[in-house]
């Protein structure tokens, strides 16, 4: 069933699927990160340096940063598919989004797993 609906037959199943499971791990993340917050209660910049020193933290804010990537083009895609009817414009506004967010996730490979 779940298979069938991920075919070509369904064409916007499977954007939508993503859109919704990385959805899940940004909800995930921020709960785990509010959870850690109220625990350790970090209040200098030598707290919040040690706060995300541990490695598995620090995987998991960068998989939220990917998450928030793909979760931000399916999301402005679409808004752009609605919102703007001139081709060339659409096209120069998602290369432009294609540019910043590979930015981004470089940015936050380079901040989390350097």
């Amino acid at each position: 069933m779940v298979i069938e609906l991920l075919t070509k037959r369904y064409p916007g199943m499977r954007a939508w699927l993503m859109q919704r499971l990385t959805a899940l791990i940004m909800a995930v993340y921020s709960v785990m990160l509010f959870l850690r917050i109220c625990v350790l209660q970090p209040d200098t910049y030598a707290a919040f340096l040690e706060f995300f020193q541990p490695t598995w933290f620090r995987i998991a804010s960068w998989l939220f940063w990917i998450s928030l990537s793909i979760h931000a083009w399916l999301g402005i895609r679409d808004v752009f598919k609605d919102y703007v009817p001139n081709m060339q414009v659409r096209s120069g506004l998602l290369k432009i989004l294609v540019v910043l967010l590979w930015v981004y996730i470089a940015w936050a490979s380079w901040l989390f797993l350097m």
